[in-house]
């Protein structure tokens, strides 16, 4: 029944991806996104020169994602020796999975290959849960205390409010993990420890941090294309909620076209549809070629600190 259940929650996800995937598309058609890149100051070149080095800046700030998996996995699995360079190889090199469709390949790979380590089961399984609720709890923060109208507009409760309701939600989520390693359920799956406050601190600055550097290879992008109007607070707040959104819909894969319609829904107001249709399309070029260069950095360390299976 579970396995039903996830199988059609995947292919609403993917349903949702293509939809929203043939709306960008048409909208790219009609909204002449493509004739404002040809009307452009900047030639092809010098676009391509800037997609390249966005690319190399993405890629060095999807290294925090990795720097925060580590920390998570130390500090679950104190019993075991945790190695930085494989286990932040071997998250880089999962990431790509998450363009197969389904978006939750890269968790069942990157678990596969550390626990050649002999990291337990529930260290790992417990630091995926935590990594998704810091996750969404840093995107959602940034996306409440960003400046964008779309979102004030759309907003039914106080940006206090919600923050208080994300820091309630996380302190929940420790209390219950508490009590759970007090019962029956500990005997059965042996929970490890919740991690220190500070270590948990350490991760929400790194994923802060990851979606701060995105906004900015969205800020320079949208400059390079001479984009009028840009601010970063908004650009910082579109950008995290188009990820959130890619990241809830299960089944969307890498959220494409989910995270593109979010942005244009959010920044369009602002920027222009067309602007805003224009903008993101590139960004997920700069993506792209910042998660292969990832997984290329990544395979490069597994093959030179190469680990037999157990």
């Amino acid at each position: 029944m579970k396995v039903a259940a996830r199988r059609i929650l995947r292919a609403i996800g993917l349903l949702l991806s293509v939809i929203a995937i043939l709306w960008i598309a048409t909208r790219f058609a009609r909204g002449g996104a493509f004739d404002l890149l040809e009307q452009g100051s900047i030639s092809k070149g010098r676009l391509v020169t800037v997609l390249a080095a966005l690319a190399v800046a993405y890629a060095a700030a999807a290294v925090l994602l990795a720097l925060a998996w580590w920390r998570l996995i130390a500090a679950l699995a104190t019993d075991h020796a945790v190695p930085v360079a494989q286990t932040m190889a071997a998250y880089a090199v999962s990431q790509y999975g998450k363009y197969l469709p389904g978006n939750v390949a890269h968790y069942a790979i990157r678990h596969a290959w550390i626990r050649r380590y002999g990291i337990p089961h529930a260290s790992l399984g417990l630091a995926s849960v935590l990594e998704a609720a810091l996750l969404l709890l840093s995107a959602s923060a940034l996306t409440l205390l960003g400046d964008t109208r779309a979102l004030r507009a759309l907003s039914i409760v106080d940006t206090r409010v919600a923050l208080a309701l994300l820091v309630a939600v996380l302190i929940g989520l420790g209390f219950a993990l508490r009590a759970l390693r007090r019962g029956a359920f500990h005997d059965r799956f042996r929970l490890p420890p919740f991690p220190p406050m500070s270590v948990l601190l350490v991760c929400v600055a790194c994923y802060c941090g990851f979606f701060v550097a995105s906004a900015a290879c969205l800020d320079g992008l949208a400059h390079a294309l001479s984009i009028p109007a840009v601010s970063f607070a908004m650009l910082l707040a579109a950008g995290a909620a188009s990820w959130l959104a890619g990241f809830i819909v299960i089944g969307a894969p890498g959220g494409l076209g989910v995270r593109e319609a979010t942005f244009v829904a959010l920044a369009g107001p602002a920027l222009g549809e067309d602007r805003a249709l224009l903008l993101i399309g590139l960004f997920r070029i700069v993506t792209f070629l910042g998660d292969t260069l990832v997984l290329a950095a990544g395979t490069a360390v597994l093959r030179l600190q190469r680990k037999p299976a157990p």
